[in-house]
């Protein structure tokens, strides 16, 4: 998928730059741009401010709810905004140029990072009624607590998360920045291809490393006596599911919108289609992974935190997570022509989406519902805020740049998928 170019490619990229970067490209594709109605900014906002007068409200009402569901929220957005950056570094590191043509999406989407770090660094202050370890009188009466304290301290906890969210805020302007800066200034696109491509081989090492250690700072430690060494990758292949389906779907509305109409093709829709199928599998490999393991073990410290998960109502949650993660996506894309039909694909990629909710809902809620899940205002309209402020962003991003990336050195090799 993310394949290299081969000898010929690479002798036409290094020449390039010498050459009008619009010589060959279609009239058609020149000022692509994406416009908001007044009337949909102001359904955001409004849908904004209702989300976080709720949420302020259940700060006083329900404190107890409003802080994991805060945690949920932050993070799916946040997680979105990561694996669009993650998405845009393999296509640099990779030489990949079939998406060329259509990456102003994910980079529209990298470029929200910073506001899904401001909302986890506000999730923060509510430590106190997320963590159980963040409370001395609880520390000071459990031994297996007090021998996490070197890692699981309120101050510790905060710098690292600070540390992880400047890590990925700066790597995000670093590897979208540039593409911006070039094509509104034109310049050496090689040079900047180059730049990209050294600094998306340096955060894939970096973001491999310290989201491993947020997942297990952010959610593993809600419920501290539990652990599992494959939790940050568990993590990875939920978020980076999500940030796919979430950039196809735009990618199908650009079309069906207009700017993507004579850009947008089969093998573009294809192509986000297998990644879409693998990385739901590879999702239920790990989610069978880490539970097989667990049961076949039967630790009593492990086993726990699936026990919370299959009793009651939590039952059809773990049921209805594996459904929408993996059964659906995986029957529903087995075929290629699903794969190629932006009807079809909306739809499943849309279920991928609620099917994240869960996933994280699965994960983060069990400690604070241990008898009975309930979905409610203080869970829904929270989420429903802080997305319309996301869209609101993304589109705004979207409508600041031409769609199409006319200076990208592979952009001949993406846009030929169109005849």
């Amino acid at each position: 998928m993310f394949e290299r170019c081969n000898d010929k490619q690479r002798h036409l990229v290094k020449h390039q730059h010498h050459k009008p970067r619009h010589a060959n490209v279609d009239s058609r594709f020149f000022g692509r741009k994406f416009t908001t109605s007044p009337s949909l900014e102001r359904g955001l906002k409004a849908s904004t401010i209702v989300g976080a007068a709720v949420f302020v409200i259940g700060l006083f009402i329900a404190p107890e709810r409003a802080w994991p569901n805060a945690l949920l929220a932050a993070l799916y957005l946040l997680s979105i905004s990561l694996a669009a950056t993650a998405f845009l570094a393999l296509l640099y590191v990779t030489n990949a140029g079939w998406a060329s043509a259509i990456k102003r999406v994910p980079e529209a989407l990298a470029s929200t990072l910073p506001f899904g770090a401001f909302l986890m660094l506000l999730v923060l202050i509510g430590t106190p009624h997320l963590y159980e370890w963040s409370h001395s009188d609880v520390v000071a009466q459990d031994a297996l607590l007090q021998r996490k304290t070197f890692w699981l301290n309120v101050p510790f906890f905060v710098l690292r998360s600070v540390i992880y969210l400047g890590l990925w805020v700066f790597f995000a302007r670093k590897i979208v920045g540039n593409s911006q800066l070039v094509d509104r200034d034109g310049g050496d696109a090689l040079r900047e291809w180059k730049r990209k491509k050294t600094a998306s081989a340096i955060f894939l090492v970096v973001f491999a490393l310290t989201f491993t250690l947020a997942s297990m700072d952010w959610i593993m430690s809600l419920q501290p006596h539990w652990y599992s060494t494959i939790f940050g990758i568990y993590n990875f292949a939920g978020m980076f599911l999500n940030g796919l389906a979430v950039i196809t779907v735009l990618v199908i509305l650009m079309k069906r919108w207009g700017p993507f109409e004579h850009i947008l093709h089969g093998e573009h829709l294809h192509s986000l289609g297998k990644l879409i199928f693998a990385f739901s599998t590879f999702w239920m490999y790990i989610w069978f992974s880490q539970y097989l393991l667990i049961w076949y073990a039967n630790i009593p410290e492990e086993v726990t935190y699936f026990v919370y998960r299959e009793e009651g109502s939590w039952l059809v949650f773990t049921v209805v997570n594996v459904l929408f993660n993996w059964v659906i996506p995986f029957v529903a894309l087995l075929p290629a022509w699903t794969k190629r039909h932006e009807g079809f694909l909306l739809r499943v990629c849309i279920i991928v989406m609620i099917g994240h909710w869960i996933d994280l809902f699965w994960m983060i809620m069990p400690p604070f519902m241990p008898n009975v899940p309930s979905v409610g205002i203080w869970e829904l309209f929270p989420m429903l805020g802080v997305a319309s402020a996301f869209i609101a962003l993304t589109f705004r991003a979207l409508a600041r740049q031409n769609l199409v990336p006319l200076h990208d050195p592979f952009l001949s090799e993406s846009l030929p998928l169109q005849t």
